[in-house]
């Protein structure tokens, strides 16, 4: 786990309302969506792929003490790409600048299914040194192979004030 700051980044985003059981069927229709708009906008891709969770407190859920987002409840997904390049301003709200954000980071290897753990282990990171949760949750996924989850690397990052 590393505390840092991540950079700003201007992305090309969808949002959804969702659920955790929502998720699967976003990661190969939103995601090819976006690749595809990059393509046709001749815009260059500057990272990886990006999933934020909105309206996700981080408070145990009664069944775990996992995050809220690992239960039932409904958020705002945002799917993003960071890009560079001429963005027409036809397209403009499809985009925005997501500012710089101080966060914990932790690198998880494995299938989605046992992601959950990792997120326990933040949290407790978090409640036992004190720091504060700004509201942050997000995803960026560095590696992914459905063939074999095993071989999947996610970055975490739990958003923590100042």
């Amino acid at each position: 786990m590393l505390i840092r700051t991540h950079p700003y980044m201007t992305v090309l985003y969808s949002t959804r309302e969702a659920t955790l059981h929502d998720l699967p069927k976003f990661s190969g229709t939103v995601v090819k969506d976006l690749y595809q708009y990059v393509a046709d906008l001749d815009l260059l891709v500057c990272g990886p792929q990006y999933w934020f969770y909105h309206g996700v407190d981080g408070k145990p859920t009664v069944a775990g003490g996992l995050p809220q987002i690992l239960g039932a409840q409904k958020f705002t997904l945002e799917v993003l790409i960071p890009v560079q390049g001429k963005i027409p301003t036809a397209v403009l709200p499809f985009f925005k600048r997501l500012p710089a954000f101080r966060c914990l980071s932790s690198r998880y290897e494995g299938p989605w299914e046992g992601i959950g753990a990792e997120y326990q282990r933040m949290l407790q990171y978090i409640s036992d040194n004190g720091l504060k949760l700004n509201g942050i949750y997000a995803e960026s996924f560095l590696h992914i192979d459905f063939d074999d989850p095993a071989n999947q690397i996610t970055e975490i990052l739990i958003g923590i004030n100042e």
